[in-house]
């Protein structure tokens, strides 16, 4: 170690004393400067020392200077542990980020304690690290997102368990990228594959026979001639209300969600999630969906709480006359008030049972 860095570093804590609030965010740059500068060579007691010091310093700084500080501090092997810790949590993802991302000094537990309580763009993060456990894999395929699933299959430093597997592959039969991205997988065992292909979507199971080898392609085909379609269609429709009712019991089930689903294309999920929000079945929910008049299912999305954009969204997602009429549809009916549309629901449902 330099021994300019060996005098100056005892004096660092005590320089603290005398630097005004106002000064934080350069005295953070200055401290870093330095602690990078002889990295290589400092001792953990050294390494100790920096996290005090910086650990004092950064939480009087914004969010820039923290960025900034993450982004410079993250690819460094014995960066101060702490720091970095405060860094990772931190609720603004451009601080998080970086040390998401490349940092070496979080242990699973960091990871799984941030992944559990901070947003879909911390784990995000957390999925495209360069290695990532079992223990870590696990929580993000249960509470992360679509992008989050699919960053992890394409992650070949991810390791999974049986159950993590098996959770994505639940995941991918509505998902065609996500399919693609296990089916890719070598880690993936031949009889998770096989599930996948026989209750697929039509869509996933098209993705997939695109990119089988040779000798896959006749096994897949004889797979999807094996199951009959009212089979496969009551095993999907089974696992979109199981996935749906898990992202109510997570306080998931958003607006944001079923128009997610109607964009994907998702249409069991978004019938199970009104029928869920509606408290109708999901019987009721598809005549409405998909009887004759689209009024009837606009009604519906009303009495879920959509607003009037999302409710035009999905109805003309799920309603193939609304979306042939769709001016006429939307510009004569007025919006009703939640409570009302629920009335009127609640007798369609009544008169159709």
């Amino acid at each position: 170690m330099p021994a300019a860095h060996a005098t100056l570093i005892p004096e660092l804590e005590q320089a603290l004393c005398h630097i005004s609030v106002d000064r934080y965010a350069e005295t953070v740059r200055r401290v870093a400067d330095f602690f990078l500068a002889g990295a290589a060579q400092f001792n953990p007691d050294h390494v100790q020392l920096f996290d005090r010091v910086l650990g004092r310093l950064v939480v009087a700084v914004e969010n820039k200077v923290l960025g900034e500080l993450a982004r410079r501090l993250a690819p460094i092997r014995n960066a101060p542990p702490d720091v970095m810790r405060r860094l990772a949590g931190n609720a603004d993802i451009a601080v998080a980020a970086p040390v998401l991302t490349r940092s070496t000094r979080l242990a699973d537990a960091d990871l799984i304690a941030i992944a559990t309580t901070q947003s879909q763009a911390h784990r995000l993060a957390i999925s495209g690290r360069s290695v990532l456990s079992e223990a870590v894999t696990d929580l993000l395929v249960e509470c992360g997102d679509r992008d989050v699933a699919r960053n992890l299959a394409a992650n070949r430093g991810a390791r999974f368990t049986e159950t993590g597997i098996a959770v994505l592959a639940v995941r991918a039969v509505h998902d065609p990228v996500l399919a693609e991205k296990l089916a890719q997988r070598p880690d993936v065992p031949t009889d998770v594959l096989h599930g996948l292909m026989r209750e697929a979507a039509v869509d996933v199971r098209q993705r997939l026979m695109a990119i089988a080898r040779a000798d896959e392609h006749a096994e897949f085909a004889g797979l999807v001639a094996k199951v009959p379609p009212e089979i496969t269609d009551a095993a999907q429709q089974a696992q979109a209300w199981r996935e749906v009712r898990l992202l109510k019991g997570a306080g998931r089930l958003t607006e944001a969600e079923l128009l997610a689903f109607a964009a994907d294309g998702r249409t069991k999920h978004m019938h199970a999630a009104l029928a869920l929000i509606c408290d109708v079945s999901i019987d009721v929910v598809r005549r409405l969906m998909s009887g004759e008049e689209p009024e009837a299912a606009l009604m519906l999305c009303q009495a879920a709480g959509l607003s009037w954009p999302a409710a035009r969204a999905i109805v003309e997602a799920g309603h193939a006359a609304a979306a042939r009429r769709a001016d006429k549809v939307f510009d004569d009916f007025a919006p009703l008030l939640p409570s009302t549309a629920t009335h009127i629901v609640g007798f369609l449902s009544a008169a159709a049972a």
